[in-house]
């Protein structure tokens, strides 16, 4: 009975859909799956069960699929960002508090099945796809070392952290989250996602506490 109520309920939300969005949806679920390139326009209508010619009333090329693609993800990857006017007090939390706080936040976007899904397009299309190419180093690279080179730099400023270079300490940290993410998206991807969202928090926030474990002055007691 749960079983029929819940096909049930994913049926209504299928109907729901409007075109474009099942145009999105297919597209993502084919791209991921057998990459950009080897995917054709008919191939995303019949899996959105619409006419070939449907597309062509929201979206140019199969391009412009791809462009709105990576502005989805883009706008998914910014909300799990810590607002500036919250950066300040969770710094003055602590490090660890901070720190937690935001793979806690980034976590919860990847856990995410339409997420999970483009995760895994972008880390297979790096390597032959330039437009990806570009959004990976400039929104998933550059941009984050900058943020976190910043926070560090704070950290500094209000003596919560030892006077090391920042951009290294910014390397250090996000390199790891780098690396869970291709860990998990190319070599682990048939496996669990549930398991790996909480074997990933889990490894993340012990990678955190061993480095601020290694750059954090200890106050004072008398």
């Amino acid at each position: 009975m749960a079983n029929q109520e819940i096909k049930s309920s994913n049926s209504e939300n299928e109907a729901k859909k409007t075109t474009k969005e099942k145009i999105f949806d297919a597209s993502v679920d084919l791209f991921s799956k057998k990459g950009f390139n080897d995917v054709t326009v008919r191939e995303i209508a019949k899996e959105a069960r619409i006419r070939e010619g449907s597309i062509y009333n929201h979206y140019k090329n199969k391009e412009a699929i791809l462009d709105a693609i990576i502005d989805y993800f883009k706008s998914e990857i910014t909300q799990s960002n810590i607002p500036a006017e919250e950066t300040t007090n969770l710094i003055d939390k602590g490090p660890e508090a901070y720190f937690e706080g935001g793979v806690k936040m980034f976590m919860a976007r990847i856990n995410i099945p339409q997420m999970e899904k483009i995760w895994r397009l972008v880390c297979i299309e790096i390597y032959h796809n330039a437009k990806i190419r570009e959004f990976f180093k400039k929104e998933l690279l550059e941009e984050p070392l900058a943020g976190w080179e910043n926070i560090f730099s704070i950290m500094m400023e209000k003596k919560m952290i030892k006077p090391v270079n920042p951009r290294t300490l910014a390397y250090e940290y996000w390199s790891y989250a780098i690396f869970l993410v291709f860990e998990y998206f190319i070599l682990k991807y048939d496996e669990d996602f549930d398991s790996f969202m909480n074997l990933g928090l889990e490894k993340m926030i012990n990678h955190t506490r061993f480095l601020l474990e290694a750059i954090k002055i200890e106050e004072e007691t008398n």
